[in-house]
């Protein structure tokens, strides 16, 4: 096996070096070439090359395609152009245009008729749905790539596809699956010598020896993956690969071994923007140099780390949001073609109507003694077909209601974020202002991060809660119920806030201590006490008491959260689940919140089922309960 990792590793090096040449090569022939389809398909060419080695050079190239493409109607070259861009930007994290520019190239491919490109598409699909963390709609669009590239023989697309369906499973903590593709992606790449793809392999088998705690395998494999970046100019899983390292180095406590690797890939990064991979680095950079007693290099690292997550805070918001506009605005568009479907078919049943009733009087005057069962039968078609338009035309109405809907929903979305959103993002900003002064204590400095990263786990709990429920107002939502053990749940989500509740004083107790087996989705009822217990610690002053307990009530289970807090009066516990209303309210620190938790956990035990009763009384505390079916 090792012969040939040697041999495979020297071929791959005479390859990169043929791949430089050959570049250079293709950029002399461009040069004087007249702008033709034989100029966008070179572009493209050289754009292809170039997008995993050299991000902003590839776009100039990229661009130039697809505008002498759209000029010229090249609608084959106009494809790859857009696949190409949209890759790059999925490189550079711009998720909006990447789904955008890939769908409208998968859009051409498969008018065009080509596979081989379709297979392409739906990676740089799936890669997007990757980021967006729904890994089994990711694994279903590279498993139909694959399938085509195989079909195909685009053995470049199938080593790719295995390679993409391998990292989904591992992030679906399925080593087993993720190994399986991985060995088998390598094995295609021993045979047809695949570029960069192999380090991606050996980096995904690296990561599932990382988690399986064998550290010395996990170090072999990502070298393994670096030579071959090195060697394909492939920067991105150079970059990726070298923090890995860092990271297993910084586990070993081999601190000088692991700045060194994580000082390349700072370099790495800073030079082709790659923002996400310098904050980890940073970040990284700073706990090693607290480890060893550099408090001053600490600090400069974690700086650094916090300008960059507060720039990437709000991009990842932004992108979060345009993502879901261009989903939307897609979804929209469908809905307007169907729509224009309908009316054009309810056209033509009509325009059939009105052909019968001329047959008819045709037939009056050809055959009078067959009148009456021309007209017999006429009506029974007319009444079938004023059926059918009826039909259509309640379709139709439902359809355009449905529309109404969906953007009542995305005004009240863009309603709440911008209502909501500003107030703890300036109170985010304003306390990185202080840390970046310079004149603060080392305590000081110490409680500002804590109080930042309750503020940061606040907008996060909230973005989340916020794009779970438009997500349940857009697509519905899917419920998986499964039986598990209610006590260890609320061990969880206690456990995760105590460290909140302990910054206010408060005593979080979890009382449910018996082994009570549950049916419903387990996903939704750690939301749901999540927000409950939240908002039990959002309303309760210093030094107050939260009791999370149970009760039986015949086959259901009766789950409660009780506080001694402010209380809620009664004219405003109707407003708390009223989704035409939005109510929110700052709690005893102050702390802001978005109004849409309690929606989203009334929404998720009604469709399991379950109920949410609220006891209340102002001044002296609140109950929050819901019910959920007995296993």
């Amino acid at each position: 096996m090792g012969l040939k990792v040697y041999i495979f590793l020297i071929l791959f090096s005479a390859s990169a070096l043929v791949l430089a040449q050959d570049i250079d090569s293709l950029k002399v022939v461009l040069e004087p070439m007249p702008a033709g389809e034989a100029r966008v398909d070179l572009l493209n060419r050289i754009t292809t090359q170039l997008r995993e080695r050299n991000i902003y050079t590839a776009v100039k190239y990229g661009t130039e395609a697809r505008s002498l493409a759209q000029k010229l109607d090249y609608d084959k070259g106009l494809a790859v152009a857009l696949e190409n861009l949209g890759w790059i930007y999925y490189r550079r994290g711009i998720y909006s245009n990447a789904f955008e520019l890939s769908q409208q190239a998968l859009d051409i491919n498969k008018q065009l008729g080509d596979s081989v490109a379709v297979a392409r598409c739906l990676n740089n699909v799936g890669a997007i749905s990757y980021e967006k963390g729904q890994y089994a709609e990711a694994i279903n669009h590279f498993g139909n790539g694959y399938r085509m590239a195989e079909q195909m023989g685009d053995e470049e697309t199938v080593v790719r596809s295995l390679n993409n369906v391998a990292f989904s499973y591992l992030s679906l903590k399925n080593l087993d699956s993720a190994r399986f593709y991985a060995n088998i992606a390598l094995e295609h790449s021993h045979i047809n010598r695949q570029g960069y793809m192999p380090a991606f392999s050996y980096r995904i088998l690296g990561d599932i020896a990382t988690e399986q705690g064998d550290l010395q395998e996990a170090l072999k494999q990502y070298t393994e993956a670096v030579r071959i970046s090195e060697d394909t100019d492939n920067y991105f899983i150079m970059a990726s690969t070298l923090h890995r390292i860092g990271k297993v180095y910084t586990q070993q406590k081999n601190y000088g071994r692991a700045l060194e690797v994580l000082n390349r890939n700072a370099k790495i990064a800073r030079e082709n923007g790659y923002a996400d991979e310098l904050e980890r680095t940073y970040k990284l950079i700073s706990d090693i140099n607290n480890s060893m007693n550099k408090k001053d290099l600490a600090f400069d690292y974690l700086k650094r780390h916090l300008e960059i997550h507060d720039s990437l805070i709000n991009q990842r918001t932004s992108e979060q949001l345009a993502l879901l506009n261009a989903q939307f605005e897609s979804e929209l568009k469908q809905s307007q073609i169907e729509l224009l479907t309908q009316e054009s078919k309810a056209k033509e049943e009509e325009l059939s109507s009105q052909k019968a009733w001329g047959y008819i009087y045709i037939g009056f005057f050809i055959v009078g003694l067959m009148i009456a069962i021309i007209l017999y039968y006429s009506n029974k078609r007319i009444k079938k077909v004023n059926q059918q338009l009826e039909e259509k035309t309640e379709e139709v109405g439902m359809q355009a209601a449905q529309l109404s809907s969906i953007n009542k929903t995305k005004d009240k979305l863009l309603s709440i974020i911008s209502h909501d959103i500003r107030s703890p993002l300036s109170s985010l900003r304003g306390m990185l202002s202080i840390a970046q002064s310079g004149n603060v204590t080392t305590d000081e400095f110490a409680k500002l991060t804590t109080r930042i990263g309750s503020q940061l786990d606040s907008v996060y709990d909230d973005l989340g809660n916020l794009l779970q429920w438009t997500q349940s107002q857009l697509q519905g939502l899917n419920v998986k119920p499964e039986k598990f053990d209610l006590m260890a749940v609320s061990d969880d989500v206690v456990d995760l806030f105590q460290t909140t509740a302990k910054a206010k004083n408060i005593v979080l107790t979890n009382k449910i201590k018996a082994v009570t087996y549950v049916m419903a989705d387990v996903n939704h009822v750690r939301i749901i006490l999540r927000n409950f217990i939240s908002n039990a610690i959002k309303f309760s002053g210093e030094g107050g008491t939260i009791e999370i307990f149970m009760s039986d009530q015949n086959e259901m289970v009766k789950v409660s959260v009780k506080d001694d807090g402010t209380g809620i009066s009664d004219e405003d516990i109707p407003k708390l689940f009223n989704s035409s209303a939005h109510f929110s309210r700052s709690g005893t620190a102050n702390e802001k919140g978005m109004g849409v938790g309690l929606l989203l956990t009334k929404e998720f035990v009604e469709k399991n089922d379950g109920k949410v009763t609220v006891e209340s009384e102002q001044g002296k505390g609140s109950t929050f309960s819901f019910t959920i079916k007995r296993a």
